[in-house]
């Protein structure tokens, strides 16, 4: 059995990642240009806050006391920047941040977490069931957000700095396991698998709407 400290450090990132999607979220919804895009926006932070609320039950259920306690938080460097975005009312490069890197990250985390039994099997088993139907839809829905906006809206440059946090994060999470069976190499190359491809979709639409 996966050892139930290790275990509670995963469920306590996935709970702050949950409760930045959801903070995150909320305040896309109110730079959206569009009504469609501001209620879809704010139907994920809804969803977003509910994750959050099925990880803090998960994270009770493994020890969440002493796993906050030793947890670093994972995603700092990434709300940090999201901060700036939105500060900057950049709601395309925030887009990047989190309906693309972040999102992407929580169902690799998902995947993991899935992987291994848990005395907190059931309430895992619900949330991943929950949150990995609803994060392709939140995934899909920064695409449409971003296509809306235009070709061009969000820069590469914003593209390579959370690439760059996102992987930072890969790295802390893969530093939480002291006997290292998740490797952050591994881990990082399914984020910027579906990270890549989503993005080129994107482009690739955008490109074919352009006049």
């Amino acid at each position: 059995m996966y050892k139930a400290s290790q275990m509670a450090r995963l469920i306590e990132v996935l709970r702050q990642g949950e409760q930045l999607a959801a903070h995150t979220a909320a305040l896309q919804s109110r730079m959206a240009p569009v009504l469609w895009m501001r209620h879809a926006l704010e139907v994920q932070a809804t969803q977003e806050r509910s994750h959050a609320a099925l990880a803090d039950v998960a994270a009770h259920l493994s020890g969440s006391a002493q796993a906050r306690a030793s947890t670093p938080d994972v995603v700092a460097g990434l709300r940090q920047r999201l901060a700036h975005d939105l500060a900057a009312n950049d709601l395309a490069s925030s887009l990047l941040g989190l309906q693309g890197v972040i999102e992407h990250i929580g169902e690799a985390l998902l995947e993991q977490l899935g992987c291994h039994a848990h005395p907190a099997g059931g309430v895992l088993h619900a949330l991943r069931k929950k949150v990995l139907a609803q994060e392709h839809g939140h995934v899909q829905l920064g695409a449409r957000c971003l296509q809306t906006l235009g070709s061009g809206a969000a820069t590469v440059a914003a593209l390579d700095s959370y690439r760059s946090l996102g992987r930072d994060a890969a790295l802390q999470v893969t530093g939480l396991l002291d006997d290292a069976r998740l490797d952050a190499n591994a881990f990082w190359v399914v984020v910027e698998t579906r990270l890549e491809r989503w993005h080129l979709h994107t482009q690739a639409t955008q490109d074919r709407h352009s006049p």
